[in-house]
């Protein structure tokens, strides 16, 4: 078993003493928390990384999923190369807690008080919510404005004047 970036992984399968913890280490990447299992095969001197998902993992297909892996050794690794298989295991809640303790233990002061306010606020914001409030008079009803007489520029009182005349 091996521990990186908070995740725990088991070695299901060392193909040729693949397996190199430090060499391991040193090509992960964030990128593969992602994926339940990482291989990773041996070419050249290099180990290069390859991550796949569960079988019914929602975002598997056939390329991404563990069900090809043969596939993947088979048509894109040197023939014979040595390789291992992680297993990503899943994690506990004791795991997911303390991860959570030690995120908040390493928060700035600045962050950890500016969250407290927030959550104060929201906390007198539901009491206030849960008290009844006093009903609000009503407004009295606004009276209808007298309609305003229409203003014309120049060009349309001229227009306007024009149609009377001819009209009449």
């Amino acid at each position: 078993m091996i521990q990186i970036s908070g995740k725990t992984y088991e070695v299901l399968q060392d193909y040729r003493n693949g397996w190199n913890p430090e060499a391991f280490r040193d090509r992960y990447s964030d990128v593969l928390e992602r994926y339940d299992y990482i291989i990773g095969d041996w070419g050249y001197n290099q180990l290069r990384l390859k991550g796949f998902y569960r079988e019914n993992h929602p975002k598997a297909n056939k390329d991404t999923s563990i069900t090809g892996m043969v596939d993947y050794i088979n048509e894109y690794c040197n023939f014979g190369c040595a390789y291992f298989v992680l297993h990503k295991q899943k994690e506990t809640k004791d795991s997911k807690e303390k991860e959570i303790k030690e995120s908040k233990e390493f928060q700035p002061k600045e962050q950890k008080e500016a969250k407290e306010l927030k959550e104060s606020k929201e906390h007198k914001e539901a009491n206030e919510a849960k008290e009844p409030k006093e009903p609000k008079e009503p407004k009295e009803p606004k009276e209808p404005k007298e309609p305003r007489e229409r203003k014309f520029s120049k060009e349309n009182k001229r227009k306007e004047e024009v149609t009377t005349k001819s009209g009449s």
